[in-house]
């Protein structure tokens, strides 16, 4: 994989409540944006956007298996800034809610006590 992908990804991962850009992407591995673009997408198969989507995505769902933060706290911490946008990519991407996710997940963890 290229380096300058390495190298952004990283910095993606590591300030995920970042308002990042393509722009400024392509500004800190020093290439055109439509460059990134390409081969962003041929090194991690998605375009740098929808890859810090998912970033954030599965962020946010280990934060509600792990914390007690309220949904609205795991959007912001995980810099997506519309609780409605989340909900919905959250369930696009897992097939329910983050609400729904934290119960199902409370409730095998429960269930696993149970039955150990």
């Amino acid at each position: 994989m290229n380096v300058k992908i390495i190298r952004l990804k990283k910095k993606m991962l590591a300030n995920l409540r970042h308002q990042w850009t393509i722009k400024e992407m392509s500004k800190m591995v020093e290439i055109t944006p439509a460059h990134l673009q390409k081969i962003f997408k041929t090194a991690t198969g998605m375009p740098p956007m929808n890859y810090l989507r998912n970033l954030r995505l599965e962020k946010a769902k280990e934060l509600l298996q792990t914390s007690l933060k309220y949904v609205n706290e795991i959007c912001y911490e995980v810099g997506i800034n519309d609780q409605s946008h989340f909900t919905r990519d959250f369930k696009k991407k897992y097939g329910v809610t983050p609400t729904k996710y934290r119960q199902q997940h409370y409730e095998k963890l429960e269930a696993e006590d149970e039955d150990g």
